[in-house]
Order: C-alpha cells, then sequence, then structure tokens
C-alpha cells in the first residue's frame, strides 16, 4: 500500500480516533472548566492573591447547579491559605454552576505552585489543576485596600481600651479626690480621674 492507499487509511483511522475521543468527552462525566486563576500572579508584599472561579459542568455540557467544589493548595513552599488558615475550601457552585475560592491569602514564598480542584454533583467526581505564582515584585497586583489587617488591629484594640476605660472611670463618681481606677497601657493610664 502506498501513496494514495496509505494517505486514505491513515486518514481513516485518524478520522475513526477523532470520533471515539469526541464520543468518549459527550459520554464522559463531570467536567471542570476553570475561568480565573490559572496562571494567576499573587502579590505577597500585599497579601493579595487571585481567587480561582471555576464552572462545573455534566456530561451534557451544561452547568451543574449545586456541586460541592473544593480547593487545595500545598502544605508547604510557595502555597496560600484560605481566610489566613486553612488549605482547603470548600464550597457549593451556585445554580450556574459556579465556585469561587474567596479569602486567599499567599504565603510569603516566592514561586510557582498548583491549586487542585475537586467537584463532586449526583454521584460523579471530576478534578482539576490550575497554576499560580506567588511574587515579591512590582509587576504582581498592589493590595485591595487603603488599611491593612494591622492597621485594623490597631483600630479595634484602641476602642476596646477606650470601651474598658469609659466602663471604669465612667461609674458617675463626681469626686476628683476618690479613688484612681484605670488601665495602664505601655505606661499610660487611661480612666484615672485628673
Amino acid at each position: 500500500m502506498h501513496g494514495s492507499g496509505f494517505r486514505a487509511l491513515s486518514w481513516l483511522l485518524a478520522a475513526t480516533l477523532f470520533s471515539a475521543t469526541c464520543l468518549q468527552a459527550q459520554e464522559g462525566g463531570l467536567q471542570i472548566v476553570v475561568l480565573n486563576g490559572d496562571g494567576g500572579i499573587n502579590n505577597i508584599e500585599g497579601r493579595v492573591g487571585v481567587e480561582p472561579i471555576v464552572e462545573v459542568r455534566g456530561a451534557d455540557g451544561k452547568p451543574a447547579p449545586k456541586a460541592v467544589v473544593t480547593f487545595r493548595s500545598p502544605p508547604s513552599g510557595p502555597s496560600v491559605t484560605f481566610f489566613g488558615a486553612a488549605r482547603t475550601s470548600t464550597i457549593t457552585a451556585d445554580d450556574a454552576g459556579r465556585a469561587q475560592a474567596t479569602g486567599m491569602l499567599p504565603n510569603t514564598e516566592s514561586g510557582a505552585f498548583y491549586i487542585d480542584v475537586e467537584a463532586t454533583h449526583d454521584g460523579q467526581t471530576a478534578t482539576a489543576r490550575l497554576t499560580q505564582t506567588n511574587m515579591s515584585a512590582p509587576g504582581a497586583p498592589k493590595t485591595k485596600s487603603g488599611l491593612g489587617w494591622r492597621w485594623w488591629a490597631v483600630i479595634g484594640a484602641g476602642a476596646a481600651i477606650g470601651i474598658t476605660a469609659a466602663v471604669l472611670g465612667g461609674g458617675g463618681d463626681s469626686d476628683p479626690t476618690g479613688p484612681t481606677t484605670g488601665i495602664t497601657f505601655n505606661g499610660v493610664t487611661v480612666g484615672a480621674p485628673r
């Protein structure tokens, strides 16, 4: 078999393999389509991560509402946490089959890593993997808000001290020579009579 006969057999074989692959994809189970976050660059200094968004689809290609989606980050090396501590985040997809890993924070190690995604729906399971990179560089995204969590902690602590001082010092005693009560913080007594 030479020339056109060999070419025809090659085309026939390729067409058969292509149809089998398409048929398998149509008859396959659950699918995860990554909509956002694959190739994301996370800013270490600004503590900003590119939150993955996935869409779970059934074998028919239609969204799988209420699918349970789990995002997993590596336990060591460059990675992210969810809400500051967890290495996994499990979310129920919305009616459009979409789930987003919110509250994602990069750790302090630069480099590339994987986030594994697993979805389950109606007894079927699908997996996907996306790549992200932690960077401490001018090209990384900047922080989302002007005040970081440390400033909010300082503001909260100040409010707690103020409230405590008002409660302890605001007993209605108008005698300026009465007993001194207050809270001492860094050498300053708050709430004591003057």
